[in-house]
């Protein structure tokens, strides 16, 4: 957990891993911790004990053995491959660690691994990453065996496409190219990778096709080589996957687009293709697209982006009002005032609620303080006193707008609301978020008329944490004094399965 001068323990450790009689759990725990501490000194005895005991201590020690280079070692796992008693789990030990130790002579027999049809697939496949990992060149005979092969296709081309991990020659390339496009997901993802590694040109030719596949990874192989050799024309295809189906490949396409619009002859096309999404009917492209165009502040999208605040989907509403907050549109303020008076409504009628309404109105009242709008002050103050129905975000944006409104003209009795809200710890206590936003508003109000109230929730000394820095800023801004940097603070972390008695 990153406490210094742990040092000390490394013979005490030692001992542990190796003296006499050892218990096997404590033997893996000291093991741990010995590598945890990088304790190179200790490799010969990590590396007895190792020879001389369970496999469990085995997948600690020898991991760590071939990081830190103890080339001592090697001949072990180089047995290993020769040994036929030799178990599964050190079999597959034995072929990482040479892999990982760089031990390039060790390729031909890890080959002989791979090529055996009747050895245990995960041994095969082991092999084949650790053969790849050896030689960078020479392996391209091997692959197009392996893929010639009928005994088991899939895993052949898996192996196959594996022993190419590192080759760039151009067999290697026209052989990645066929197993870039090889309906099994997993082959095909480790060539598109490899193929972008070497020159995404080469994927151009099946990027779009590569989008289309079924599988996650594939379309995101397919998309990072449009967007490692971005054009104009190919945004458009490049935008569709703002739809895609798995979060991480549409979220990983927005971020890439909105960096691209950073390159001027992009920028157009780019917007282009997000408004397109946008006024399309997916809600998944909807969302990402408001995002992005939020992000890049164009304001032409402020009337989609109000519409879509009544979509069914609530990762639409909510991206859209936070899209609108960045663009900041004096216009667009009277239509969402109204809009959020009719959500504030919903929330005091029975019955169950959108899960997205708070968040959606909390982006909005951040707006409505962003830009001081006046007349959204009588329905933020609605949202001061304890009423847990009207929400966390919504309450806490509002309290925290509402001392944009009155930055630097103090309405003493809204600070006095403040303070209370700040105090309020029940039961049932005020929200946290809510109770952080009261004493920021009053900071920001400079609402002198609180300055003693503040000064008793301080004493006698401010805490080093969240809260104490708040309350620090607050008191700065109340009485302009320059108070002392906060000294750290000692945490204690509890439900260990050792604590002192004593705390």
């Amino acid at each position: 957990m990153g406490v210094p001068d742990l040092d000390v323990a490394v013979p005490r450790l030692t001992e542990l891993l190796s003296g006499k009689k050892p218990h096997p759990t404590v033997q893996v725990a000291a093991a741990r911790a010995l590598v945890e501490l990088k304790a190179t000194r200790s490799a010969p005895q990590m590396a007895d004990a190792a020879r001389r005991y369970g496999a469990d201590l085995r997948q600690v020690v020898e991991p760590a053995l071939a990081e830190w280079r103890y080339d001592q070692f090697t001949t072990d796992w180089e047995a290993r491959l020769k040994a036929p008693e030799t178990r599964h789990r050190d079999l597959i030990l034995a072929l990482e660690c040479l892999a990982a130790i760089g031990k390039t002579s060790a390729a031909e027999p890890i080959l002989e691994f791979v090529h055996a049809p009747l050895q245990r697939n995960d041994v095969r496949v082991a092999a084949a990453r650790a053969a790849g990992s050896l030689r960078d060149s020479g392996l391209e005979g091997d692959a197009r065996r392996l893929m010639a092969s009928g005994s088991a296709p899939q895993l052949d081309r898996l192996c196959a496409v594996l022993l190419l991990a590192r080759h760039a020659g151009t067999d290697a390339q026209s052989l990645l190219l066929t197993l870039a496009v090889d309906e099994e997901p997993a082959v095909a993802v480790v060539a598109l990778t490899r193929l972008l590694e070497i020159d995404p040109h080469l994927v151009l030719p099946i990027a779009e096709k590569s989008m289309e596949n079924a599988d996650a990874k594939v379309r995101q192989r397919g998309a990072d080589a449009y967007i490692q050799v971005p054009e104009p024309d190919r945004m458009l295809v490049l935008a569709r996957l703002l739809d895609d189906p798995h979060p991480g490949v549409r979220r990983s396409v927005c971020s890439s687009l909105l960096e691209l619009t950073g390159r001027a002859e992009l920028d157009g096309p780019i917007r282009q293709a997000a408004t397109r999404m946008l006024a399309g009917d997916r809600w998944r492209g909807q969302e990402q697209a408001a995002l992005l165009l939020g992000a890049l502040d164009h304001e032409p999208a402020a009337p989609r982006l109000q519409e879509l605040l009544d979509s069914p989907r609530g990762e639409v509403e909510i991206a859209a009002a936070w899209a609108l907050k960045e663009l900041a549109i004096p216009e667009t303020l009277p239509p969402l005032l109204k809009k959020t008076q009719e959500r504030t409504a919903e929330r005091t009628k029975p019955g169950p609620k959108a899960p997205a309404l708070d968040e959606e109105v909390g982006h909005l009242f951040e707006l409505f303080g962003k830009l001081k709008y006046a007349p959204a002050e009588p329905l933020l103050r609605e949202h001061v006193p304890k009423r847990f129905e009207l929400g966390y975000y919504s309450r806490s944006a509002a309290i925290w707008s509402l001392g944009h409104l009155h930055a630097g003209v103090p309405d003493d009795a809204l600070a006095a609301q403040f303070i209370e809200r700040a105090k309020d710890f029940g039961p049932p206590a005020e929200l946290h978020k809510v109770q952080v936003m009261s004493l920021i508003s009053v900071g920001r109000m400079k609402a002198v008329s609180q300055t003693e109230e503040m000064r008793k929730m301080s004493s006698p000394t401010i805490s080093s944490n969240y809260d104490g820095e708040v309350q620090r800023w607050v008191l700065k801004q109340l009485t302009g004094e320059d108070l002392p940097e906060l000294e750290p603070s000692i945490e204690r972390l509890g439900g260990w399965f050792l604590e002192p008695l004593d705390p």
